[in-house]
């Protein structure tokens, strides 16, 4: 009887931690069969890859010859359960898996016909770096291997600032350029021109959007929104009052603000006056380095992804991390408190909001 797994996903667009899933699959099973899903383009937000772009992805890697691509629920056109995917595959020669996200694993039972679902194959669950949290469930076999933390979110971004070539492979690169896909933050790249933005602070603002798009998806805010104030909130770092003036921007009344936190007011505007984004964006770019009291989910988020992305090296950065894991508002405390205590040491002023908003979310000086 062959070992079959089965690997689902929307592949839009397949991205280099899909293939080493797919490859680490073919090494451990008789038969590797990868179904993309049909996404409806009515449903999409911005410009998506059609069903027959996706396959052509999928084909265009070069996996082992036990590797199945399949067009099953492509070729339903519509919603496909997949219990539905399990029986068409079914076969008296078969043991049949069904890979799926560690963190899904919870929520198994509430799969529509969960309980047949469970009966005709064995869920094989993949378990992502930072997310070792492997509970001991009937009919759930956990994988001896990672997969990437990478998403599709994270590569659309990536494509966005000419960062995505490394995160797929050359022949789904070849197809996302001839077919003009995922352009929504192509705006971002000229802007990063047009700002003077400098290479080691769009590192910063890709590494601080990718830590966004993580909490976006825990806390369930937009990914799109997060994305693009992430992608913009440093756009007026290297930008003077001159400049502003010289480009018909209004110039923000800065007041007290240090020289420091300017960068983010002058940011804003630019968000509001030359590209238009929506006042969510605008006031998350406003206020990431100082934060206000009527902050909003997509705020906190892009505030505290600022502060807590990969590149931060300070002392109880790692505790922030931990927190932001499970409470987004004990994590802002935190981040604001840290903020506070910091300036305090060294003398600095601490904008009057700042400590408004740690004292109305809670926190004690």
């Amino acid at each position: 009887m062959k070992r079959t797994v089965i690997f689902g996903g929307s592949f839009d667009p397949l991205h280099i931690g899909h293939e080493n899933i797919i490859r680490n699959l073919a090494d451990r099973f008789d038969e590797v069969i990868v179904v993309p899903t049909y996404v409806s383009p009515f449903k999409q937000a911005e410009k998506a890859a059609s069903p027959e772009l996706r396959l052509a992805m999928l084909r265009s890697a070069n996996f082992p010859d036990n590797v199945i691509i399949s067009d099953y629920e492509i070729g339903n056109s519509g919603c496909s359960y997949s219990i539905n995917t399990v029986m068409n595959f079914a076969s008296e020669d078969r043991k049949l898996y069904f890979a799926v996200g560690g963190e899904a694993v919870r929520t198994l039972d509430k799969w529509y016909q969960a309980e047949k679902l469970k009966r005709m194959c064995v869920f094989y669950a993949i378990l992502r770096p930072g997310y070792d949290k492997r509970r001991d469930v009937e009919n759930v076999e956990w994988a001896d291997f990672c997969g990437d933390d990478i998403s599709s979110s994270e590569v659309k971004a990536a494509l966005g600032i000419g960062y995505g070539k490394s995160l797929v492979s050359p022949g789904v690169y070849k197809i996302i350029e001839e077919n003009g896909l995922y352009d929504g933050y192509n705006f971002v790249g000229k802007a990063y021109e047009r700002f003077g933005m400098k290479p080691q602070r769009i590192e910063h603002s890709f590494n601080a959007t990718i830590e966004g798009i993580k909490l976006a998806k825990r806390y369930d805010a937009n990914i799109k929104d997060v994305t693009v104030a992430l992608l913009m909130h440093d756009i007026g770092k290297y930008v003077t009052v001159d400049m502003l003036k010289d480009m018909k921007i209004p110039v923000p009344d800065c007041g007290n603000l240090p020289e420091e936190c300017r960068h983010a007011e002058y940011g804003a505007a630019i968000c509001k006056y030359v590209y238009n984004l929506s006042d969510e964006i605008v006031n998350a770019v406003k206020y990431h380095t100082t934060c206000c009291p009527s902050m909003d989910k997509l705020t906190k988020i892009v505030a505290l992804a600022d502060f807590i992305e990969p590149g931060r090296k300070f002392d109880g950065v790692e505790k922030i991390r931990e927190a932001a894991k499970n409470n987004l508002d004990e994590a802002v405390v935190m981040m604001l408190k840290s903020t506070i205590d910091y300036l305090r040491a060294q003398n600095k002023y601490v904008a009057p909001i700042t400590i408004e908003t740690y004292r109305k979310l809670g926190g004690k000086l």
